[in-house]
């Protein structure tokens, strides 16, 4: 699910661009890492914007309890609780040009500024499942973004980065069923 989003807004960014720049059809925004596992440099992804999942979190406050799901004949299926999960994305301007960089940073910010929340719906093979995804910016420290790129592995480029809140993953396995409530009976005690 969660390649699902990040290819989404992947897609979503390079129309934006396109419209932005007037340019047909280019792929601005790619996912992957600025480095390969043998610690050199991706140059695949040379002037582009680099789109990176930095940091998955769970998110304890909106924390779902729920162990039931109801289904239209009113039988209940005993689920595990879904687990929701906030994504800290990283959007790199991986361009020569440091201006240039700076140019496509700032699309990026444009965008989510327009585009705050992504419902489930209009995400293609999630249509089925209720919820959104809401976007806001994060601001890391000086100390935390010198750890962040040392851990990238990389020097420091203009970039932004993104919260995605509230991605819900569930596992669809049904471990028994409860049948709906027939009748209620009470008895008083005297």
């Amino acid at each position: 699910m969660i390649n699902t989003i990040i290819e989404h807004i992947a897609s979503r960014l390079n129309e934006y661009f396109n419209v932005r720049a007037g340019a047909a059809q280019e792929l601005w925004v790619v996912p992957g890492s600025l480095m390969n596992l043998d610690g050199t440099a991706n140059n695949s992804l040379f002037k582009k914007v680099v789109l990176s999942v930095v940091n998955v979190e769970e998110d304890r406050i909106y924390h779902s309890t729920e162990t039931f799901s109801r289904r239209p004949d009113g039988t209940s299926d005993i689920v595990k609780p879904e687990v929701r999960l906030n994504l800290y994305l990283i959007f790199i301007g991986n361009f020569g040009q440091y201006t240039e960089a700076l140019k496509e940073i700032s699309w990026v910010i444009a965008f989510f500024q327009h585009h705050p929340a992504f419902e489930y719906a209009s995400i293609q093979g999630l249509e089925g499942r209720r919820g959104r995804i809401v976007f806001e910016m994060f601001s890391p420290t000086f100390e935390q973004q010198n750890h962040l790129w040392g851990a990238l592995g990389a020097k420091y480029m203009p970039s932004v980065l993104y919260k995605a809140g509230l991605v819900t993953i569930t596992d669809e396995a049904v471990e028994g069923e409860a049948p709906p409530v027939q009748a209620i009976l009470i008895e008083s005690v005297r």
